[in-house]
């Protein structure tokens, strides 16, 4: 039986995105999203390797964005040791 694959890249980018906008608001976190993704250079991050560095930079950014780029760090580091197991 096969079923379908959790895409927990998906999930960890709008987990980034909603705990941003929950401590910054909407606008200024759509700005740092876009900020961070330049700092990849691409448009989003499509990997847990690059969630990781995604949630690094906003993390230098300091004050409220450091504590919610921090907890979004530790669920893309554990989604990507869970599904490492698992492949």
């Amino acid at each position: 039986m096969t079923t379908a694959r959790f895409d927990y890249n998906r999930t960890a980018r709008k987990n980034m995105l909603s705990a941003l906008t929950e401590a910054v608001g909407a606008e200024a976190a759509t700005v740092l999203t876009n900020l961070a993704f330049r700092s990849l250079d691409q448009r989003r991050a499509a990997s847990a390797e690059e969630l990781i560095k995604m949630a690094d930079y906003l993390m230098e950014l300091g004050n409220l964005v450091r504590g919610a780029a921090r907890s979004q760090k530790v669920e893309a580091v554990t989604y990507r040791a869970l599904f490492a197991a698992v492949d």
